[in-house]
């Protein structure tokens, strides 16, 4: 089936490698770019035409009132970031401009499934669905690129290709987040993990927010979350049932309700066909619910903003 993607923020250093991996990977059959500075969101299209010419893949730019008959809508506005050691100290600035998107995007194009990338993720998708009153399988926040991340040093700690190992993410898509070592699968046989080596694996992880802060390159993870983005697309425009962590709010899966977090979830053309829940290892279980009391108390600064009270 075909599926129509409009990306906002398509001029930036995430939105733009998100737009250009669709095309090129055929995810996409027709994308809307959308931004601020709209100048440079008709050059992308422009060129992007050219570029995808022979694939049959329609580019095209356009406004917030374009969205109209778009079947996802991929959100990675967020305002100007300097240089920070936490996700979440992006809330504040950040949450104006996912509610004044999500409005819009319910009066485009209602049916829609909405992913924010926008970070701190977890708390802004729990924005965008409070602000659009979608259903909770029309929003997901992309949490994907911790899961590849994991994988990458797993696949070094154990000397072998990142492509033979199978290693998810779960809880804050920032500095509580909860590696799963229990489900670590390589080669399709389960992994085991001493003390030491969860530490530097924990500790290479974290590294790498500081590393890019460090570089002062004024870039992110573009190209990661545009592979990552695609594979999600895909398994949506495709009807696969593939799991993925993304994330998604929550009310009463793991125990937990009144916030948005990453778990895994089996995506459709619907969008979120169903939240899995996996059975976690003590420890992580323990971990789980200290990173969702951090998310808990950022939904709360949320319905603060909108003016909603909670109970």
């Amino acid at each position: 089936m075909s599926v129509r993607v409009a990306v906002i923020g398509a001029a930036g250093s995430v939105g733009g490698p998100v737009a250009f991996y669709l095309g090129a990977s055929k995810s996409a059959d027709d994308m809307l770019l959308v931004d601020v500075r709209q100048n440079v969101a008709e050059q992308h299209a422009m060129d992007m035409s050219t570029a995808f010419s022979s694939l049959d893949v329609v580019v095209r730019a356009g406004t917030l009132e374009d969205l109209a008959g778009s079947d996802i809508v991929i959100n990675t506005v967020g305002a100007p970031q300097g240089v920070i050691t936490d996700r979440m100290e992006m809330l504040g600035e950040n949450i104006p401009l996912v509610r004044d998107i999500a409005v819009q995007i319910e009066r485009q194009c209602p049916a829609a499934l909405v992913i924010t990338v926008t970070n701190p993720v977890d708390p802004l998708n729990y924005a965008a669905w409070r602000a659009g009153g979608f259903g909770r399988h029309q929003t997901l926040g992309y949490t994907l690129n911790d899961s590849l991340r994991f994988r990458e040093m797993v696949a070094r700690a154990k000397g072998v290709q990142p492509r033979v190992v199978e290693a998810v993410v779960i809880g804050e898509h920032g500095s509580t987040q909860v590696p799963l070592f229990s489900s670590v699968r390589i080669g399709g046989l389960p992994a085991a993990f001493n003390r030491d080596e969860k530490d530097a694996i924990r500790a290479a992880m974290r590294s790498i927010l500081r590393r890019y802060e460090d570089l002062k390159s004024g870039r992110t993870a573009g190209w990661t979350c545009a592979v990552g983005m695609a594979a999600l697309v895909r398994a949506v425009r495709d009807d696969t049932g593939e799991v993925f962590p993304c994330s998604v709010v929550l009310d009463g899966e793991y125990g937990l309700r009144g916030l948005s977090m990453s778990v895994p979830v089996a995506l459709g053309r619907e969008g979120v066909r169903e939240i899995i829940e996996w059975e976690l290892a003590p420890d992580e279980r323990e971990q789980l619910d200290r990173t969702a009391a951090a998310l808990v108390t950022a939904a709360r600064s949320v319905d603060e903003t909108f003016g909603v009270t909670t109970t």
